[in-house]
């Protein structure tokens, strides 16, 4: 059994499902109705494929600001548990997607699936003579996700101690040593996790640069994005997050620190790669519902060339939104940083406050610390802390504090910050 993503290019898959779905489609009655090119509109569009037949389907569709769910089993397939592993799959791209609430209709008389859907967290919302309206809305995270950045220097037995005894969701980040075991720790964490950037660090280090000339450190970067993002959906997590790239290949020693200046480069190739690279990570994980993030580089005054050029990525409101319109897939969004954004906005000398509001939503998870806006260190933030007015601005956003060592005190006292 596997799960397939349907798209314009694959409705044949959608013809052979219907063609022997049988009595199931006397309940599911939305292509009689409809082309199949409807799912053009759809946010997400699977199918169950077994031994060659495309068993089951489902899909996420959205009808002005409604996202309607939709699902069926082909009717000689009933019984085997294709419903609910559909079910479960559709909750996970819903969750992936940061979708606030999902909608349904079903028949009175469909016992069995109204049963299903209730198991999955739907509740009955408006009542007709022979069908009724059916919603989810999505658990609404009052909880900090803790960066490993806050434990540096700690082992990640006694890091995952700590988050079990504080009832702490971890974020494993860059700064985790290699070990060669370090990927089953995480899959063995006993407690909710997510996995960020240049987490499981490779035992022979490199920069992650999904825009890089280097064919090697890009093939690389993609494939460590792509390991990233089936370790998070192994775990449940809805997303993998990962900085954007550069137009250069800096060394691990630099970041942080002045990049080694290149004479030239080609801005608009290192762009075209680097957007290029997510499609190839998005290809690769096409069985999965699980998001790809992609963070905001900080540029720091160091970093800026003499003639004004910058080799960084993603830094500015403009381009996050190109990256988004130029990938169109629902499973692409932004991990905001505050602490970048806030740098490279006195860098370039653009508003924070306008340049924030501009990517908002299609901001899917933020990291929050504080600096002086000349050097991002990851400095713990107070009540005069820049974002804390516009946190009512984000519905179902996951917020990390990537905040360096702190105690578990001091990241309950920004978390109360946070959510207050």
């Amino acid at each position: 059994m596997k799960f397939t993503r349907v798209t314009i290019s694959n409705t044949d898959l959608l013809e052979k499902f219907i063609a022997h779905a049988g009595k199931s489609l006397d309940t599911f009655r939305y292509f009689s109705s409809r082309p199949l090119s409807i799912v053009k509109n759809h946010v997400y569009t699977w199918v169950i494929v077994e031994d060659g037949a495309v068993e089951a389907y489902g899909h996420l569709d959205k009808e002005v600001d409604t996202i309607w769910l939709g699902i069926a089993v082909a009717d000689h397939a009933r019984g085997k548990g294709f419903g609910k592993k559909m079910m479960q799959r559709l909750m996970e791209s819903a969750l992936a997607l940061g979708l606030p609430k999902v909608k349904l209709s079903v028949d009175h008389i469909n016992e069995a699936a109204i049963k299903l859907y209730l198991e999955f967290g739907f509740k009955l919302v408006e009542k007709k003579d022979t069908y009724g309206f059916y919603e989810w809305k999505a658990p609404v995270l009052q909880q900090a996700v803790m960066s490993s950045l806050a434990f540096m220097g700690k082992p990640a037995e006694e890091i995952i101690s700590i988050a079990k005894e504080n009832n702490f969701i971890l974020e494993f980040s860059s700064g985790m040593p290699f070990r060669a075991d370090m990927e089953q720790v995480f899959l063995d964490a006993p407690i909710k996790r997510f996995a960020h950037n240049y987490f499981p660090a490779p035992e022979i280090p490199f920069v992650l640069n999904l825009g890089s000339g280097d064919e090697e450190i890009r093939s690389n970067s993609i494939q460590f994005c792509v390991h990233g993002i089936r370790l998070s959906h192994a775990v449940g997590a809805p997303f993998f997050s990962a900085h954007a790239g550069f137009c250069v290949d800096p060394k691990p020693t630099e970041l942080g620190q002045q990049l080694a200046r290149v004479k030239t480069f080609d801005r608009t190739k290192h762009w075209d790669l680097f957007l290029e690279s997510i499609r190839e990570v998005l290809d690769l994980t096409a069985d999965l519902p699980t998001g790809f993030l992609l963070e905001n580089n900080v540029l720091a005054k160091m970093n800026v060339y003499e003639n004004g050029a910058n080799p960084l990525l993603n830094v500015e409101a403009g381009e996050m939104l190109e990256m988004i319109n130029d990938i169109s897939d629902p499973r692409v969004g932004i991990l905001l940083d505050t602490a970048h954004l806030k740098v490279s906005s006195k860098t370039l000398d653009f508003d924070l406050l306008a340049a924030t509001k501009k990517i908002l939503p299609f901001v899917r998870c933020i990291h929050h610390s504080d600096n002086d806006g000349l050097l991002d260190n990851n400095q713990a933030f107070g009540s005069d802390y820049w974002f804390l007015p516009l946190m009512n601005q984000i519905e179902n956003g996951v917020h990390v504090l990537e905040v360096r060592k702190q105690t578990s005190d001091e990241l309950g006292a920004m978390e109360k910050l946070l959510f207050s």
